[in-house]
């Protein structure tokens, strides 16, 4: 009866002990099925305090070879998919009108704060930024374009900056480069149709032409165009309510400095053609330029 016993007790250990790893399998599943291979799982057991000591009871020399069955006894758990993020919904109507809204406002800045005697060549400047303003937004696809591109190819983020750091310049330089040609032909048709007394005659059409906007005027047409060009690029890169209020920021200042020179509030150089535009436009545009720069060098604005 007692060597019955021993036998069934010697039976039943050897049962137990026929896969002394499957225990260990259980208490490291997660470990076993998350690692990508062998040495991670032998840096878990070496972690968990199984070692050369402890790895004999499961019947293997080393803590790797019992790794390597590990590994390959547990099958791998499947990556779940990161999740996707949804799409940006677009723009609704409203931030559509309140851009449109504040582009007009920008165009005809010239003629809003001109004084009365430069009516004509204030509307004359309003009327040639409407095709030099499309380009801008031209310039800001091609902006957007660029970083797309370098974020695939630049190897790191700081490599990614330097490679975007020429773009915004160079956008904005062919934008303003583009006004300055549209605001130059449409000042020689104003001067050909309506020559100054005399300009044509003793200086010729060129020279004329230049003369009939004052410098503040061209510096206030060059400041406005950098403006609309600044807001052009925020918009692409995601950053469209900042640009709309860069621009109804300038609309608003530039009829705020109307209202105050008309109430005698402001000194003779408010009368100066183009100096409120310069004013109110370099204002909103000495914000939104940083903050164009700043969004250039991040890869995440070219999602």
């Amino acid at each position: 009866m007692a060597e019955r016993q021993a036998e069934r007790r010697g039976d039943s250990g050897g049962q137990l002990s026929a896969d002394p790893v499957r225990e260990l399998m259980a208490a490291h599943r997660g470990l076993c099925e998350r690692a990508v291979d062998s040495l991670e799982i032998a840096a878990g057991l070496e972690e968990a305090g199984i070692g050369a000591a402890l790895v004999g009871r499961y019947r293997h020399a080393d803590v790797f070879a019992l790794a390597e069955e590990l590994f390959a006894r547990v099958p791998r758990r499947p990556v779940e998919p990161a999740p996707v993020a949804p799409e940006p919904r677009p723009p609704g109507w409203r931030h559509r009108f309140g851009v449109l809204v504040g582009l007009l406002g920008a165009l005809l800045l010239p003629l809003a704060t001109a004084p009365p005697g430069a009516l004509g060549t204030a509307l004359t400047l309003a009327v040639a930024g409407w095709p030099a303003f499309a380009a801008a937004d031209r310039a800001a696809r091609w902006v957007r374009h660029t970083g797309r591109g370098q974020v695939r190819s630049a190897a790191t983020a700081v490599e990614f900056r330097v490679r975007m750091r020429p773009v915004l310049p160079v956008a904005l330089g062919l934008q303003l480069a583009v006004l300055a040609l549209t605001s130059f032909a449409a000042l020689a048709v104003l001067t050909a149709l309506v020559p100054h007394p005399g300009s044509l005659g003793r200086a010729g059409l060129l020279p004329a032409v230049v003369q009939r906007a004052g410098a503040v005027q061209w510096y206030g047409q060059a400041v406005l165009g950098l403006l609309v060009g600044t807001a052009a690029v925020l918009r692409r890169l995601g950053h469209g309510g900042l640009a709309l209020a860069g621009l109804l920021a300038a609309d608003g200042a530039g009829l705020l400095l109307t209202a105050l020179r008309t109430g005698g509030l402001l000194g003779d150089w408010a009368d100066v053609p183009g100096a409120l535009t310069a004013l109110a436009a370099g204002a909103a545009a000495a914000v939104l330029l940083p903050a164009a720069w700043a969004a250039i060098g991040r890869p995440g604005a070219f999602g």
